[in-house]
């Protein structure tokens, strides 16, 4: 039989265990793929402590390249991760079961940065770009925008796999590259660095499934609890960054690590005025992506975008009244 201080001490481990919103605590391995503005939204809801709020303990991993963070995710090394449309779709096509079940943004977002002396489309013909890695975010963002600008980027430039965005940088100021691909906006940075900015896929208006999360479909099966309350951390997040700038600046500087504050002001007020509310996951934008991806790999043709999203979690919560209560409104 128990004694009294064997009982009291059980009691104590459990209330450990749980959040002080009465939620169980529960591991959560969440990676990303890039150091960005709209990638933020992670660090936030551990910064904040949001998280926990709603019964998650958080691992948060940073895995460079969206092809690789597919990998660890499809391996059951992670539990979720926060990646564009291009690495789960591409990871679908050769046999992994990758859903989307949110959206921050559902338009290409890349500026296409080149040294100096490179003004125009013309002077990018026999150039090397760089990407992370190939089907990643970077790859798709660059073809889509040669592609806009009119150039085929299989035969008129070279695509090299350099690395995430500050290995890609450091690639074009040595000159060991002649330009790539950098999240928007990127333009007082570029100004900085005496890097010049040849296009902007937001003037464009590209359709494209942005950064958003992700997880295999058995896993959400079989944790539909988990899911949940890391959406209504992650919306939480959503309202602390609309509503609270000069906190989100200074998280955004630790997360990004750039101590700019015009350029990462550049970046919060064009990430505020098109992040929504509720993100869920775009038809459109991931069709996009499966459309791009059929042109190099005939697995994609004929492939419904449909079967690679899913709102039904976001629903839930709207429908149960949490978004709501939330916003007050």
């Amino acid at each position: 039989m128990a004694t009294k201080s064997t009982v009291l001490a059980l009691i104590a481990w459990f209330l450990l265990l749980r959040s002080p919103n009465g939620y169980a605590q529960e591991r959560a391995r969440i990676g990303y793929g890039a150091i960005s503005i709209q990638s933020g939204l992670v660090w936030i809801a551990k910064d904040k402590g949001l998280f926990g709020k709603y019964g998650l303990s958080p691992e948060i991993i940073y895995i460079p390249g969206g092809s690789t963070n597919v990998q660890v995710l499809v391996s059951g090394n992670l539990d979720f991760s926060q990646l564009s449309g291009a690495p789960g779709a591409a990871a679908n096509l050769s046999g992994a079961d990758i859903v989307y079940i949110a959206a921050f943004l559902d338009k290409l977002n890349y500026q296409l940065v080149t040294r100096p002396e490179i003004k125009s489309t013309e002077q990018l013909k026999g150039k090397k770009l760089g990407v992370s890695r190939f089907a990643s975010s970077a790859d798709f963002g660059l073809r889509a925008m040669l592609k806009k600008l009119g150039l085929d980027p299989a035969r008129e430039v070279s695509i090299l796999q350099i690395g995430d965005e500050p290995a890609r940088l450091a690639a074009v100021k040595s000159g060991n590259i002649d330009g790539t691909v950098m999240n928007a906006p990127f333009g007082i940075e570029a100004e900085r660095q005496h890097l010049y900015i040849l296009a902007d896929s937001l003037k464009m208006g590209i359709p494209f499934f942005n950064t958003g999360i992700l997880a295999t479909r058995r896993f959400l099966d079989q944790n539909e609890a988990k899911t949940l309350n890391l959406l209504r951390a992650y919306l939480e997040a959503i309202k602390v960054f609309k509503t609270d700038k000069e906190y989100s600046l200074k998280a955004m500087a630790q997360f990004t690590r750039l101590n700019n504050l015009k350029a990462l002001e550049e970046g919060y007020d064009y990430f505020k005025d098109v992040l929504p509310n509720v993100p869920y996951p775009s038809l459109e934008a991931m069709q996009a992506v499966v459309t791009q991806l059929a042109e190099t790999n005939p697995k994609a043709k004929g492939v419904d975008a449909r079967s690679y999203i899913s709102d039904r979690h976001l629903k839930r919560l709207e429908d149960e009244g949490f978004v709501k209560r939330l916003w007050g409104k």
